[in-house]
């Protein structure tokens, strides 16, 4: 488990603008621009002259200094309560150049919607903060060569002197309360204050608290952040628009930080995901079942299959009720109150390339119809949502099922192999399916409505969530017996099938 951040610079007081231009001839910094970098930069603290020469900026990019966040020690946490101790900071600020990229509105899925890249980070040991030397793309030649767009919107901005509104991402496995030390892997497990004399991080982020004769301003500590986006957004911090220092820790204390939401928070309603690459970075080591690693890449790839065009819509007709018989689950050996022969089962039937579709699963589980309807409308996005607040490798190590190391017994295998031609995802088999709806002259089916769906803890996403991590163990079973674009294809498969009543 893990938790992903939005983090604004302008949630601390710097006392200058986050980003500026760096004027650089062809001869290199000289005159006017140097001095005003150096000012800029803190006059004698500045730490990126010395590699100002070894830094490769193109004639069609734009260097731009921009002051990404502050020690906690100096600076305090910023208005939506995390904080960055001054050794996480001197430690990870390289993260920037490894993962991060200039998006916008953190749409950063995909790095060809980039529009720049992190040339240099620096912990500044005399201002205590981390800084970064960026390039954004000036020229359609400069964007093509980076694999991403123009930042024209961006370089207008600072051509005009305005200050331009940029907030990042970083991902935490846990943060930790500044008062009590507890520590949280998600959100839901904050501190309270039953378990907090400053009244928990839960209820009472970012707020003064009195505790005796002392006031405490309640946050949380982020060790070791991995960043990987850094975005220009339209909705911009207002930090800017207080008046000084104590009108801005009022602000902080009152409401719910930038976003009117919190950095966890916040980035859950975004939809913003850590790139695999530092998921795996990351997480390494934390696990001694090495297949949870495995169906984490398999949710990433499942998400970004979502995001991108599925299949014809008519492929749709093989997934619906009317050509797919009800299972026998008795000749399958599935028991309610035996997982083993129920693994072994679901394994045997993922031999054959079947997931079992929604409705049967709930209806194996004895689920109420209306929960059944509501997780129905809530699996398009699954993933997405899991990955996005950190809860996808919870899942995966609590599932009921796992498929891959379990024997089925031959009468599971003979009655797998009855099922396939009505359920299996096998490419002849869906093809018989939708001929057979097309003679039948049955209407295509609809796509699920999935509007207003959000990652709230009912029972309706529980089962989603539940469902959604039995289908990535059935495709890893699936992953070992066939080639990569038979697995492919497969996938695709499966997502059409959660599209479908």
């Amino acid at each position: 488990m893990a938790m992903v951040k939005i983090i604004s610079p302008s949630g601390w007081d710097f006392d200058a603008p986050i980003a500026s231009t760096i004027k650089i001839a062809s001869r290199g910094l000289l005159g006017a621009d140097r001095s005003d970098f150096v000012k800029r930069a803190g006059d004698a603290a500045n730490i990126f002259l010395p590699y100002l020469d070894k830094v490769k900026f193109a004639a069609d990019e734009e260097p731009v200094h921009l002051i990404a966040l502050g020690a906690s020690e100096a600076y305090g946490p910023n208005r939506n309560g995390d904080g960055f101790k001054e050794a996480t900071c001197k430690s990870c600020h390289d993260s920037f150049v490894k993962h991060a990229k200039w998006y916008r509105n953190h749409k950063n899925k995909d790095p060809l919607q980039s529009y720049g890249s992190v040339k240099l980070s620096a912990y500044n040991p005399t201002m205590r903060r981390v800084e970064l030397l960026v390039g954004l793309n000036k020229t359609k030649e400069a964007a093509e060569r980076n694999k991403g767009f123009v930042a024209d919107k961006e370089l207008e901005k600072l051509a005009m002197g305005q200050d331009l509104p940029v907030s990042m991402a970083c991902r935490v496995a846990h943060d930790v309360c500044s008062y009590c030390n507890h520590s949280a892997r998600t959100r839901d497990e904050y501190c309270t204050s039953s378990m907090c004399k400053a009244g928990g991080c839960k209820d009472n982020l970012t707020r003064l608290i009195k505790v005796g004769n002392d006031v405490h301003h309640l946050h949380v500590d982020n060790p070791n952040p991995g960043y990987f986006d850094i975005s220009f957004v339209f909705r911009p911090a207002d930090r800017i628009a207080y008046a000084n220092k104590a009108d801005w820790l009022q602000k902080a204390a009152s409401d719910g930080g930038f976003f009117d939401k919190f950095g966890a928070e916040a980035a859950e309603a975004l939809g913003v995901v850590a790139p695999l690459s530092l998921v795996l970075q990351q997480d390494h080591n934390r696990y001694d079942r090495p297949w949870v690693n495995v169906q984490v890449k398999l949710a990433y790839g499942l998400d970004a299959l979502e995001q991108g065009a599925l299949l014809p819509s008519e492929t749709r007709r093989a997934f619906a009720a009317n050509v797919q018989a009800g299972l026998n689950y008795a000749d399958l050996q599935m028991l309610v109150n035996d997982t083993e022969k129920t693994a072994a089962a679901l394994s045997a039937l993922a031999e054959r390339k079947i997931i079992l579709p929604l409705r049967e699963y709930a209806k194996f589980c004895k689920t109420a119809q209306e929960v059944v309807v509501d997780a129905q409308r809530r699996l398009p996005g699954v993933y997405s949502r899991m990955l996005a607040d950190g809860s996808l490798d919870r899942h995966i190590c609590n599932s009921r099922y796992s498929l891959l190391e379990k024997q089925s017994s031959v009468a599971q295998r003979d009655a797998a192999f009855k099922a396939a031609s009505g359920y299996s995802l096998e490419k002849t088999a869906v093809d018989n399916r939708c001929m057979l709806s097309t003679l039948r002259q049955h209407p295509v089916p609809e796509v699920i409505d999935t509007y207003g769906i959000t990652a709230v803890g009912d029972s309706g996403e529980t089962l989603a969530r539940e469902y959604a991590i039995y289908k990535l163990a059935a495709l890893t079973k699936i992953a070992s017996t066939e080639s990569n674009a038979d697995f492919l294809l497969t996938c695709r498969m499966s997502l059409c099938q959660n599209q479908v009543v």
